[in-house]
């Protein structure tokens, strides 16, 4: 028969069934590893550097990165891809000089260029700057148009019969005064 406190026993015994406990535990976290690998599923990560005895490593799956949009020759016409190795100019104007490559650069930012033909963009309908009498006349339709919104089916009607009897400007003092009112 041993002469063994019995606190000494039972702090043993404690710290036996901890140690079994971190055991299992580790064999369970090490098992669900593997199956998870085996499937193909990823594992779960908790903050910090991974243990250096991963059993199944699933090697992670990286997120398919953006295309990156190809540069163009800057020179006028020239539909082929820029490479660093040339300047950032084709194959074909390898030997062109910088100061033009540079001009043509500041052309097609300039909008004088354009990158597919080489020609000058095609000059659009020039707009002809509104007269005084036309500007005042637009904004006094909008006015308009802007007070009917805010009335409802009777009140309009009484507006666009005043715009079509006294003029416009009668019924947006009538349409103002019948939406304060």
């Amino acid at each position: 028969m041993s002469n063994t406190d019995p606190t000494i026993t039972a702090q043993i015994e404690t710290f036996t069934q901890q140690i079994v406990a971190a055991v299992e535990a580790a064999v369970a976290q090490r098992i669900q590893a593997a199956l998870a690998g085996a499937f193909g599923v990823p594992q779960k990560r908790g903050p910090g550097r991974p243990p250096k005895q991963a059993v199944a490593h699933v090697a992670p799956v990286a997120a398919p990165k953006p295309a990156r949009k190809k540069q163009i020759c800057p020179v006028p016409g020239c539909k082929n891809v820029a490479a660093p190795i040339f300047g950032m100019v084709c194959k074909n104007h390898k030997n062109v000089a910088k100061s033009k490559i540079k001009k043509y650069r500041e052309q097609r930012r300039e909008g004088n260029v354009t990158q597919a033909t080489g020609a000058k963009p095609a000059a659009g309908k020039k707009v002809k700057k509104a007269t005084p009498k036309v500007a005042r006349a637009r904004k006094l339709q909008g006015q308009y148009l802007g007070a009917l919104k805010s009335l409802t089916g009777a009140d309009r009607a009484k507006v666009k019969a005043v715009a079509k009897d006294k003029g416009v400007a009668d019924a947006v003092k009538l349409a103002l005064s019948m939406k304060k009112a």
